[in-house]
């Protein structure tokens, strides 16, 4: 074993290969929410209602639900090095596609070349944390992990209204496809297999036992209902606080990233203290439960009490991130991980291809906002009971 080789084992690399897992992951997770703060613009543009629109979220997550379980295969049997090299640079070429179409199809084509990218490193990124991470630091590393869709979205929502104001929508693109194709070339100089994959063969017997696993299944179903009330809220809450709350495109944009704000300063948070009490299930029926509640009261506030309400939201559903991704990494050997992170992101997919559209159907059809909330927090209140049955602790 040379000297290079030796130091990629190290404590000290995992937390270097963590970091070029993360900053892949959020440059998707801008990608995946650079869409949400424009959509009123996307209608306009595009002459298109809000259901329509909302295929613009779906389109991205569908390649997902076709590649999750070949992606878990894959990953198990080959060096993610290279898988994630060209995921991220698949996400750059898809919103270049997006920056230089003059159409809808276009558009969606585009994003649909990102949801290539992003199915592929959605599976591969967390599986790459238990081959360097042991269970009892699980929660502190997913946690570190788990900020990478916050700081995306954030970074997405706070430049979105700006750039498509001053440059035109297209800038967003450009700066999109930039950004990731850099983060690729970082990933590549970096990322390395860890000591803990153990065998790489992967056999039909792996993929079933990951598969069929009552546990990864409940996890799997818990992250799909999560991400449901969540991804519904960002994707159209700019669209839904100009429409019914009578705020600016900008000041929108930011009211809703707050959610991520809040996400991000509280997830290391609940990774530590879960990791500390030895317990993950308690936080995750907490936060569902809360976050329903929270969901609804939003209907009802407006000004600073929004804005309180909205890092409130994100507080409590901080738990949630972590600890899902911690009880999937660690209910099967991280050999398996592939398979088990396939699971949670097939089903993490299907749920965002569906509720952008259902929100948007609802848009259409009852022009209520304290019925679009309801609807939020009844996917997360399911989430919750689906949490009771968890044999985690």
């Amino acid at each position: 074993m040379t000297i290079t080789q030796r130091q990629q084992v190290t404590p000290r690399y995992r937390w270097a290969v963590l970091f070029a897992t993360v900053l892949a992951f959020t440059m998707y997770a801008f990608a995946l929410q650079s869409v949400p703060p424009l959509l009123k613009q996307f209608q306009a543009i595009f002459n298109i209602d809000a259901a329509t629109a909302g295929l613009l979220m779906s389109m991205v997550v569908i390649p997902g639900i076709v590649l999750a379980i070949p992606a878990g295969i894959l990953v198990g049997k080959y060096s993610f090095r290279k898988l994630g090299f060209l995921s991220t640079l698949t996400i750059g070429i898809g919103s270049l596609i997006i920056a230089v179409s003059s159409s809808f199809p276009g558009a969606l084509l585009g994003r649909f070349i990102i949801g290539l990218g992003g199915g592929l490193l959605s599976v591969g990124a967390p599986s790459i944390v238990p081959q360097w991470f042991e269970h009892k630091e699980m929660g502190r590393a997913m946690s570190v992990f788990a900020v990478g869709m916050p700081t995306g979205t954030i970074a997405a929502f706070f430049t979105a209204p700006f750039l498509a104001q001053s440059f035109g929508w297209q800038s967003l693109f450009y700066v999109g496809a930039l950004i990731s194709t850099l983060s690729a070339i970082f990933f590549w100089s970096i990322m390395r297999d860890g000591p803990l994959k153990g065998d790489s063969n992967t056999k039909l017997s792996n993929v079933l036992q990951a598969l069929t696993n009552r546990e990864v299944l409940k996890a799997s179903l818990i992250w799909m209902f999560f991400n449901m009330a969540a991804i519904g809220f960002l994707t159209w809450a700019p669209n839904l606080f100009v429409t019914f709350k009578g705020l600016t495109l900008v000041n929108a944009s930011i009211f809703s990233s707050l959610i991520m704000v809040s996400i991000f300063f509280f997830t290391p948070i609940f990774g530590y203290a879960s990791d500390r009490s030895g317990k993950r299930k308690p936080f995750i029926i907490a936060s569902l439960v809360l976050m329903a509640v929270s969901l609804y009261v939003i209907t009802y506030l407006n000004d600073a009490s929004l804005a309180v309400s909205i890092i409130i939201l994100g507080a409590v559903a901080s738990s949630v991130p972590p600890l899902v991704m911690a009880i999937t990494a660690q209910t099967l050997p991280p050999r398996l991980a592939g398979m088990s992170f396939s699971s949670v992101t097939l089903w993490q997919n299907i749920g965002i291809a569906l509720i952008a559209p259902i929100i948007g159907y609802l848009i259409g059809t009852t022009h209520s906002l304290s019925l679009i909330f309801l609807a939020l927090s009844i996917f997360a209140l399911i989430g919750a009971m689906v949490a009771l049955t968890l044999r985690s602790r």
